[in-house]
Protein backbone atom coordinates (compact mmCIF):
# COMPACT_ATOMS: atom_id res chain seq x y z
CA UNK A 1 0.00 0.00 0.00
CA UNK A 2 1.55 3.43 -1.12
CA UNK A 3 1.75 5.50 2.16
CA UNK A 4 -0.07 8.89 1.70
CA UNK A 5 2.04 12.21 0.60
CA UNK A 6 -0.11 14.85 1.71
CA UNK A 7 0.17 18.63 0.31
CA UNK A 8 -1.95 21.32 2.06
CA UNK A 9 -2.53 24.70 0.51
CA UNK A 10 -3.45 27.72 2.63
CA UNK A 11 -2.56 29.98 5.47
CA UNK A 12 -4.18 32.13 7.99
CA UNK A 13 -6.86 30.29 10.12
CA UNK A 14 -7.90 27.59 7.92
CA UNK A 15 -5.06 25.83 7.07
CA UNK A 16 -3.94 24.97 10.64
CA UNK A 17 -7.01 23.36 11.05
CA UNK A 18 -6.87 21.22 8.19
CA UNK A 19 -3.00 20.17 9.63
CA UNK A 20 -4.55 19.72 12.88
CA UNK A 21 -6.73 17.43 11.69
CA UNK A 22 -4.53 15.60 9.23
CA UNK A 23 -2.42 15.00 12.57
CA UNK A 24 -5.11 13.75 14.72
CA UNK A 25 -5.86 11.55 11.74
CA UNK A 26 -2.84 9.70 12.34
CA UNK A 27 -0.76 11.38 8.69
CA UNK A 28 2.93 12.17 9.32
CA UNK A 29 3.91 12.90 5.21
CA UNK A 30 2.74 16.21 5.33
CA UNK A 31 3.57 19.48 3.40
CA UNK A 32 2.23 22.30 4.08
CA UNK A 33 2.56 25.37 1.39
CA UNK A 34 1.73 28.62 2.17
CA UNK A 35 1.29 32.06 0.59
CA UNK A 36 4.67 34.22 1.67
CA UNK A 37 3.59 37.75 0.05
CA UNK A 38 1.52 38.93 2.98
CA UNK A 39 1.79 42.52 3.34
CA UNK A 40 -0.39 43.74 6.61
CA UNK A 41 0.09 42.83 10.27
CA UNK A 42 3.19 42.54 12.08
CA UNK A 43 4.49 40.92 8.82
CA UNK A 44 3.71 43.95 6.89
CA UNK A 45 5.26 45.91 9.51
CA UNK A 46 8.02 44.13 8.94
CA UNK A 47 8.47 43.94 4.82
CA UNK A 48 7.72 47.61 5.25
CA UNK A 49 10.77 48.40 7.21
CA UNK A 50 13.22 45.97 5.13
CA UNK A 51 11.67 47.71 1.77
CA UNK A 52 10.25 44.49 0.90
CA UNK A 53 13.41 42.64 0.60
CA UNK A 54 12.32 39.51 2.85
CA UNK A 55 9.33 37.14 2.00
CA UNK A 56 6.53 37.31 5.01
CA UNK A 57 6.43 34.39 7.42
CA UNK A 58 2.93 34.74 9.38
CA UNK A 59 1.40 32.27 7.48
CA UNK A 60 4.71 29.76 7.53
CA UNK A 61 5.53 29.90 11.21
CA UNK A 62 1.32 29.58 11.91
CA UNK A 63 1.25 26.25 9.78
CA UNK A 64 4.52 25.35 11.63
CA UNK A 65 2.95 25.67 15.24
CA UNK A 66 -0.05 23.62 13.25
CA UNK A 67 2.50 21.10 12.90
CA UNK A 68 3.65 20.12 16.35
CA UNK A 69 2.59 16.66 17.35
CA UNK A 70 -1.11 16.60 19.30
CA UNK A 71 0.45 15.59 22.40
CA UNK A 72 2.63 18.48 22.41
CA UNK A 73 -0.07 20.67 21.13
CA UNK A 74 -2.27 19.88 23.78
CA UNK A 75 0.44 20.98 26.59
CA UNK A 76 -0.68 24.71 25.76
CA UNK A 77 -3.48 23.78 27.53
CA UNK A 78 -3.46 20.24 28.99
CA UNK A 79 0.24 19.71 30.21
CA UNK A 80 -0.40 18.42 33.30
CA UNK A 81 -2.20 15.50 31.82
CA UNK A 82 0.92 14.05 29.60
CA UNK A 83 3.11 12.53 32.32
CA UNK A 84 5.27 11.33 29.54
CA UNK A 85 6.63 14.55 28.06
CA UNK A 86 9.09 15.35 30.34
CA UNK A 87 9.32 18.87 32.40
CA UNK A 88 11.88 20.53 30.17
CA UNK A 89 10.19 19.53 26.94
CA UNK A 90 6.99 20.93 28.08
CA UNK A 91 8.89 23.87 29.12
CA UNK A 92 10.26 24.05 25.27
CA UNK A 93 7.27 23.85 23.82
CA UNK A 94 5.51 26.37 26.39
CA UNK A 95 8.33 28.60 25.66
CA UNK A 96 8.06 28.28 21.55
CA UNK A 97 4.04 29.34 21.44
CA UNK A 98 4.63 32.19 24.01
CA UNK A 99 7.23 33.34 21.86
CA UNK A 100 5.86 33.50 18.90
CA UNK A 101 2.38 35.28 20.15
CA UNK A 102 4.32 37.77 22.70
CA UNK A 103 4.33 41.31 20.87
CA UNK A 104 5.99 44.08 22.60
CA UNK A 105 5.26 47.55 23.07
CA UNK A 106 6.46 49.05 19.80
CA UNK A 107 4.57 45.88 17.81
CA UNK A 108 7.84 43.77 17.56
CA UNK A 109 7.29 40.18 17.69
CA UNK A 110 10.39 38.23 19.07
CA UNK A 111 9.36 34.83 16.78
CA UNK A 112 9.62 36.60 13.94
CA UNK A 113 12.67 37.74 14.90
CA UNK A 114 14.22 34.79 15.52
CA UNK A 115 12.84 33.25 12.40
CA UNK A 116 14.30 36.07 10.26
CA UNK A 117 17.47 35.87 11.92
CA UNK A 118 17.57 32.03 11.18
CA UNK A 119 16.33 32.44 7.38
CA UNK A 120 19.30 34.97 7.18
CA UNK A 121 21.90 32.57 8.82
CA UNK A 122 20.82 29.74 6.88
CA UNK A 123 20.59 32.07 3.66
CA UNK A 124 16.65 31.26 2.81
CA UNK A 125 16.61 27.63 3.56
CA UNK A 126 13.05 27.28 5.73
CA UNK A 127 13.90 23.60 5.91
CA UNK A 128 17.09 24.35 7.84
CA UNK A 129 15.46 27.11 10.01
CA UNK A 130 13.11 23.65 10.65
CA UNK A 131 15.44 21.14 11.48
CA UNK A 132 17.02 24.25 13.75
CA UNK A 133 14.09 24.21 15.77
CA UNK A 134 13.29 20.52 16.35
CA UNK A 135 16.79 20.67 17.27
CA UNK A 136 16.41 23.35 20.18
CA UNK A 137 12.96 22.37 21.03
CA UNK A 138 13.82 18.56 20.85
CA UNK A 139 10.20 17.53 18.89
CA UNK A 140 9.73 16.47 15.40
CA UNK A 141 7.26 18.33 13.68
CA UNK A 142 4.68 16.30 11.95
CA UNK A 143 5.38 17.57 8.45
CA UNK A 144 7.30 20.34 6.51
CA UNK A 145 6.17 24.29 6.76
CA UNK A 146 6.67 25.11 2.68
CA UNK A 147 6.48 28.67 1.45
CA UNK A 148 5.49 29.54 -1.89
CA UNK A 149 8.45 31.33 -3.16
CA UNK A 150 11.69 33.45 -1.26
CA UNK A 151 11.05 36.09 -4.01
CA UNK A 152 9.55 39.03 -2.56
CA UNK A 153 6.90 40.05 -4.17
CA UNK A 154 3.54 41.43 -3.53
CA UNK A 155 0.00 40.58 -4.50
CA UNK A 156 -1.98 43.15 -6.93
CA UNK A 157 -5.66 42.43 -7.94
CA UNK A 158 -7.76 44.38 -9.80
CA UNK A 159 -11.65 45.06 -9.10
CA UNK A 160 -14.95 45.02 -10.70
CA UNK A 161 -14.70 48.83 -11.65
CA UNK A 162 -11.03 48.82 -12.74
CA UNK A 163 -9.60 49.90 -9.68
CA UNK A 164 -6.36 48.36 -9.12
CA UNK A 165 -4.83 47.61 -5.17
CA UNK A 166 -1.23 46.57 -3.98
CA UNK A 167 -0.43 44.51 -1.61
CA UNK A 168 -2.53 41.72 0.08
CA UNK A 169 -3.32 43.87 3.30
CA UNK A 170 -5.40 45.50 1.10
CA UNK A 171 -7.49 42.83 0.25
CA UNK A 172 -8.37 42.80 3.89
CA UNK A 173 -9.60 46.77 3.46
CA UNK A 174 -11.98 46.22 0.86
CA UNK A 175 -13.19 42.89 2.44
CA UNK A 176 -17.12 44.54 3.07
CA UNK A 177 -16.97 46.03 -0.59
CA UNK A 178 -19.47 45.20 -3.07
CA UNK A 179 -16.81 45.83 -5.61
CA UNK A 180 -15.65 42.47 -6.51
CA UNK A 181 -12.30 41.07 -7.61
CA UNK A 182 -11.98 40.34 -10.92
CA UNK A 183 -7.84 39.68 -11.58
CA UNK A 184 -4.70 38.55 -9.18
CA UNK A 185 -1.16 39.00 -9.82
CA UNK A 186 2.14 39.23 -8.37
CA UNK A 187 4.36 41.93 -8.83
CA UNK A 188 7.44 41.58 -9.31
CA UNK A 189 6.92 37.74 -10.91
CA UNK A 190 8.97 35.26 -9.33
CA UNK A 191 9.58 31.49 -9.18
CA UNK A 192 8.17 29.06 -6.95
CA UNK A 193 10.33 27.22 -4.43
CA UNK A 194 11.33 23.59 -6.17
CA UNK A 195 10.43 22.24 -2.46
CA UNK A 196 7.32 23.42 -3.24
CA UNK A 197 7.02 21.88 -6.78
CA UNK A 198 8.31 18.99 -6.12
CA UNK A 199 5.61 18.48 -3.13
CA UNK A 200 2.96 18.87 -5.40
CA UNK A 201 4.60 16.70 -8.15
CA UNK A 202 5.08 13.49 -5.94
CA UNK A 203 1.79 13.86 -3.33
CA UNK A 204 -0.80 11.51 -3.32
CA UNK A 205 -3.20 14.06 -2.17
CA UNK A 206 -3.31 18.18 -2.34
CA UNK A 207 -6.02 20.05 -0.18
CA UNK A 208 -6.91 23.04 -0.82
CA UNK A 209 -7.65 24.56 2.78
CA UNK A 210 -10.25 26.75 3.63
CA UNK A 211 -9.48 30.50 4.14
CA UNK A 212 -9.37 33.29 1.97
CA UNK A 213 -9.80 32.74 -1.55
CA UNK A 214 -7.24 35.26 -3.22
CA UNK A 215 -5.37 35.95 -0.16
CA UNK A 216 -4.18 32.26 0.95
CA UNK A 217 -5.62 29.68 -1.82
CA UNK A 218 -5.52 31.48 -5.27
CA UNK A 219 -2.11 33.73 -4.60
CA UNK A 220 -0.68 30.45 -4.56
CA UNK A 221 -0.91 28.96 -8.00
CA UNK A 222 0.94 32.73 -9.47
CA UNK A 223 4.92 32.00 -8.60
CA UNK A 224 6.29 30.50 -12.40
CA UNK A 225 6.25 26.57 -11.80
CA UNK A 226 3.17 26.33 -9.64
CA UNK A 227 0.74 25.58 -12.60
CA UNK A 228 2.95 22.79 -14.74
CA UNK A 229 3.24 21.14 -11.19
CA UNK A 230 -0.54 21.08 -10.86
CA UNK A 231 -0.90 19.31 -14.32
CA UNK A 232 1.80 17.14 -13.50
CA UNK A 233 0.93 15.80 -10.60
CA UNK A 234 -1.02 12.87 -10.33
CA UNK A 235 -2.81 13.80 -6.67
CA UNK A 236 -6.31 13.48 -5.57
CA UNK A 237 -7.25 17.15 -5.37
CA UNK A 238 -9.60 18.18 -2.54
CA UNK A 239 -11.39 21.59 -1.45
CA UNK A 240 -12.52 21.95 1.50
CA UNK A 241 -14.91 25.22 1.07
CA UNK A 242 -15.41 28.03 3.83
CA UNK A 243 -17.85 28.26 6.17
CA UNK A 244 -18.52 31.87 5.87
CA UNK A 245 -18.63 33.98 2.93
CA UNK A 246 -16.26 37.04 2.16
CA UNK A 247 -18.21 40.51 0.74
CA UNK A 248 -15.34 41.36 -2.02
CA UNK A 249 -14.55 37.50 -2.70
CA UNK A 250 -16.59 34.87 -2.39
CA UNK A 251 -20.02 36.85 -1.84
CA UNK A 252 -23.33 33.82 -2.96
CA UNK A 253 -20.76 31.76 -4.13
CA UNK A 254 -21.78 28.22 -5.36
CA UNK A 255 -19.51 25.11 -5.81
CA UNK A 256 -20.04 25.92 -9.56
CA UNK A 257 -18.25 29.13 -8.94
CA UNK A 258 -15.43 27.48 -6.86
CA UNK A 259 -14.43 25.26 -10.00
CA UNK A 260 -14.55 28.15 -12.34
CA UNK A 261 -12.48 30.22 -10.72
CA UNK A 262 -10.50 27.29 -9.59
CA UNK A 263 -10.08 26.61 -13.19
CA UNK A 264 -9.56 29.81 -14.16
CA UNK A 265 -5.82 29.90 -12.03
CA UNK A 266 -4.34 26.65 -11.80
CA UNK A 267 -4.94 26.31 -15.56
CA UNK A 268 -6.79 22.81 -15.06
CA UNK A 269 -9.95 21.36 -16.60
CA UNK A 270 -10.58 19.52 -13.10
CA UNK A 271 -8.76 21.57 -10.00
CA UNK A 272 -9.93 19.26 -7.64
CA UNK A 273 -11.69 15.83 -7.67
CA UNK A 274 -13.70 16.32 -4.63
CA UNK A 275 -15.49 19.44 -2.99
CA UNK A 276 -15.92 19.06 1.05
CA UNK A 277 -18.84 21.14 2.33
CA UNK A 278 -20.89 21.62 4.98
CA UNK A 279 -24.12 19.36 5.72
CA UNK A 280 -26.71 22.53 5.92
CA UNK A 281 -27.78 24.77 3.51
CA UNK A 282 -27.92 28.39 3.93
CA UNK A 283 -31.87 28.40 4.48
CA UNK A 284 -31.34 25.77 6.93
CA UNK A 285 -28.46 26.90 8.89
CA UNK A 286 -30.11 29.94 8.89
CA UNK A 287 -33.62 28.86 10.69
CA UNK A 288 -31.34 26.92 13.15
CA UNK A 289 -28.80 29.33 13.81
CA UNK A 290 -31.19 32.88 13.52
CA UNK A 291 -28.19 34.55 15.70
CA UNK A 292 -25.35 33.54 14.30
CA UNK A 293 -26.89 34.46 11.19
CA UNK A 294 -27.50 37.79 11.69
CA UNK A 295 -24.58 38.69 13.47
CA UNK A 296 -22.08 37.75 9.90
CA UNK A 297 -25.18 39.61 7.91
CA UNK A 298 -23.86 42.64 9.83
CA UNK A 299 -21.02 41.92 8.30
CA UNK A 300 -22.17 41.55 4.75
CA UNK A 301 -21.18 37.48 4.98
CA UNK A 302 -23.44 34.70 5.15
CA UNK A 303 -23.27 31.03 5.74
CA UNK A 304 -21.85 28.78 2.65
CA UNK A 305 -23.94 25.99 2.88
CA UNK A 306 -25.78 24.54 -0.54
CA UNK A 307 -28.64 22.82 -1.43
CA UNK A 308 -29.11 19.23 -2.73
CA UNK A 309 -29.40 20.86 -6.21
CA UNK A 310 -26.86 23.21 -5.91
CA UNK A 311 -23.96 20.67 -5.00
CA UNK A 312 -25.17 18.28 -7.54
CA UNK A 313 -24.26 20.83 -10.18
CA UNK A 314 -20.50 19.31 -9.88
CA UNK A 315 -21.58 15.86 -10.85
CA UNK A 316 -21.67 16.52 -14.91
CA UNK A 317 -17.89 17.58 -14.23
CA UNK A 318 -17.42 14.14 -12.22
CA UNK A 319 -16.52 15.99 -9.38
CA UNK A 320 -17.77 14.02 -5.92
CA UNK A 321 -19.10 16.16 -3.41
CA UNK A 322 -18.92 15.45 0.57
CA UNK A 323 -21.09 16.92 3.04
CA UNK A 324 -20.10 16.70 6.79
CA UNK A 325 -20.89 18.41 10.13
CA UNK A 326 -17.50 19.42 10.98
CA UNK A 327 -18.54 23.20 12.80
CA UNK A 328 -17.84 23.89 15.55
CA UNK A 329 -19.43 27.49 17.32
CA UNK A 330 -17.06 29.53 19.55
CA UNK A 331 -18.33 30.66 23.04
CA UNK A 332 -19.51 34.09 23.27
CA UNK A 333 -18.34 35.31 19.85
CA UNK A 334 -20.80 33.23 17.98
CA UNK A 335 -18.00 32.70 15.24
CA UNK A 336 -18.24 29.47 13.00
CA UNK A 337 -14.82 27.83 12.77
CA UNK A 338 -14.03 23.76 11.28
CA UNK A 339 -13.60 21.48 14.20
CA UNK A 340 -10.03 19.48 13.73
CA UNK A 341 -11.57 16.55 15.70
CA UNK A 342 -14.60 16.34 13.56
CA UNK A 343 -12.73 17.32 10.05
CA UNK A 344 -10.25 14.78 11.16
CA UNK A 345 -12.56 11.77 11.20
CA UNK A 346 -13.85 12.75 7.45
CA UNK A 347 -10.38 13.40 6.24
CA UNK A 348 -9.67 9.92 7.57
CA UNK A 349 -12.40 8.27 5.12
CA UNK A 350 -11.64 10.65 2.09
CA UNK A 351 -7.81 9.93 2.17
CA UNK A 352 -7.34 5.80 1.84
Amino acid sequence: MVKSKIVTIGGGTGAPVVIQALLLAGFTNISCICASMDSGGKTGTIRSDERDQVIAISDLLRNLLALIPPTSTNLRKYSSEIPSISEGHKKNIRAFTDMVSFIDGRQRNLGYTIYYALLEKYKNDFLKVQAHLEKLLSIKFGGTAIPITTGSSNLCFKTRDGQIFHGEHELDKQSMSRNTITNLWLDPKVKATPEAITAIKTATHIIYCPGSLYGSILSNFLPKGIKTALKASKAKKIIITNLVSNRNQTHHFTPKKYLRIFQRYTGLKKPFNLLLAPKQSRLCFNRLHPKIAASYANEHSHFLGWSKKERQSLHQYNIKVVTSNTISITPQLNRLRHDPTKLSHILKKIIK
